[in-house]
């Protein structure tokens, strides 16, 4: 039975890379939690990894796979240093992650994805736009960058302007992009997400 993910972007990501009649391995940069989108990966039968930097994120992934017999190749590590060599993949994504992470840090991820890519291979990156009805909350630590409390607890989060993410993308060249906005009623309160979609390939 298939196992449904909530990274729904992800889909339309396997499409392209499904398209692509080369060696199937992929890296998911951020790959913990109880449901790892790399599943979906698997099932289709490329050869996963995954790279996690938090240790409750990767035992929470690890229980699922050891819950569905999988071995999905998920171990603890630094996406603005991954542990693998120069084009070592076909494809890689990383959903998500620039929404908690500081725009410089993401940017030298980035370059990161650059390196352990293979020519042609597919990348796919999202952000967070400042469209979001939660911009400007909390407190500002840098441009677009804000810490607000949930549950008692502090979260980083990091919003962008369209031009300046395809700033960063001089070394890719951008194949699909997509804009999504979601609105969603909870408590009789709306709430707003919009995000940029980006799948990128390497350019020689």
């Amino acid at each position: 039975m298939h196992n449904l993910i909530s990274a729904f972007p992800l889909y339309n990501f396997l499409k392209y890379c499904n398209t692509n009649s080369l060696e199937k391995n992929i890296l998911d940069c951020g790959a913990g939690g109880s449901n790892p989108p790399l599943s979906l990966f698997y099932e289709f039968g490329y050869k996963t990894y995954g790279i996690e930097i938090s240790k409750e994120q990767l035992e929470k992934a690890n229980t699922f796979c050891a819950e569905h017999n999988t071995d999905l190749n998920i171990i603890q590590g630094d996406m603005k240093k991954i542990p693998f060599n120069n084009e070592f993949f076909r494809f890689l994504f990383s959903y998500n992650t620039s929404v908690h992470m500081k725009k410089e840090d993401f940017s030298r991820a980035l370059s990161e994805f650059y390196r352990v890519l293979k020519y042609g291979g597919l990348c796919y990156v999202n952000f967070l736009s400042e469209e979001c009805n939660s911009y400007g909350k909390g407190i500002q630590v840098g441009k677009g960058e804000f810490i607000q409390i949930e549950d008692n607890e502090e979260v980083f989060y990091c919003h962008y302007k369209e031009n300046e993410i395809e700033e960063c993308f001089k070394k890719f060249e951008v194949i699909y992009k997509e804009k999504r906005l979601i609105k969603r009623k909870i408590d009789d309160k709306e709430y707003i997400s919009a995000y940029f979609d980006y799948i990128l390939m390497k350019k020689e």
